[in-house]
């Protein structure tokens, strides 16, 4: 049972870690990915909306 106990904390550390985990150069290009997102996405969405 102690075995499964520090297996269960491990993985759990290891968890946190990659949550807390950024991709190199993601920040750099993150404003980009919002406004192709935006451009694509955006008219779909007023359409649907529009249409409602």
């Amino acid at each position: 049972e102690a075995v499964y106990k520090l297996l269960y904390l491990e993985s759990e550390r290891q968890e946190g870690r990659w949550a807390e985990r950024k991709l190199k150069g993601f920040s750099e290009v993150k404003e980009v990915l919002e406004k192709m997102l935006q451009e694509r996405y955006a008219p779909r969405t007023q359409t649907l909306t529009h249409n409602s």
